[in-house]
């Protein structure tokens, strides 16, 4: 297990919005050490309430060739003889990957180049995906005798339909960036060099909501994909009323208040 002496996460912030860059060396790879400090930064970015967005990147390593968001699963972590091995990395790939998929503010994926396995599937748990032309997207954990961590296999049906998700798990099918606009994978794609001020500008366009409000989009739409209609109509009257009682509702008209 790699030393948590270093930060495997640098975290830059800029007003109500923070980013993580995953910097865990050539291809940025997951391991131990780097979902346990996902977990921690996420953890107390939710708890802060000045952060109302939040973009996952990977960090560009100088060394590495080829542009990587995040291969994967790191290749050696599944080395070990160790049958309590794989539950472990389930747990934290949960627990990781869980608390960016519930932040209460807007995430987004900016994915600066290709995207493997749990590099995929940490941007699936993200509310937004914008991609640079050259990324590339693929799951082949199944070639190596297993499934991807992060939740990839839930999210992607729910994404890109059952069929397309089973060329994706079962045929390794390996998409351009265009292809997984084309299928609905991502939801932008722009050229390598403009994967952030695009991911930064999205993020402000969700600023303009107050924050409560932003909160009841999001959890709405996690329960329409969920839940029955008749319910969804009663969660937001439920949110509507908080709303008015929270005091964040605004006149037409009226500036928006600073937050």
């Amino acid at each position: 297990m790699p030393s948590t002496e270093q930060p495997w996460l640098r975290l830059e912030t800029d007003g109500n919005t923070a980013t993580l860059f995953l910097a865990t060396g050539a291809g940025n790879p997951w391991h131990e050490a780097a979902l346990l400090e996902l977990n921690e930064q996420v953890t107390a970015l939710a708890r802060d309430e000045r952060c109302r967005c939040l973009i996952i990147t990977g960090q560009e390593d100088a060394r590495d060739e080829q542009a990587w968001f995040s291969s994967g699963l790191q290749t050696r972590a599944l080395e070990r003889d160790d049958p309590l091995l794989g539950a472990n990395l389930a747990r934290l790939f949960t627990q990781a990957f869980g608390a960016l998929r519930r932040f209460p503010g807007v995430t987004l994926a900016a994915i600066n180049g290709h995207a493997h396995n749990e590099g995929l599937a940490w941007a699936l748990n993200c509310d937004f995906r914008i991609a640079g032309a050259d990324a590339g997207f693929r799951f082949n954990a199944g070639s190596q005798g297993r499934v991807a961590f992060g939740g990839g296999t839930q999210l992607l049906p729910r994404l890109v339909g059952e069929s397309w998700a089973k060329r994706l798990l079962l045929m390794e099918a390996a998409l351009d960036a265009r292809q997984a606009l084309a299928i609905g994978l991502v939801d932008e794609v722009v050229p390598a060099d403009e994967v952030m001020v695009t991911a930064r500008a999205w993020a402000e366009q969700c600023l303009r909501q107050t924050p409560m409000a932003a909160r009841a989009g999001k959890q709405l739409i996690e329960h329409a994909r969920m839940r029955p209609l008749e319910t969804g109509f009663a969660a937001e009257r439920e949110w509507q009323a908080g709303l008015y009682e929270a005091g964040e509702h605004r006149n037409p008209g009226r500036p928006a208040d600073s937050q």
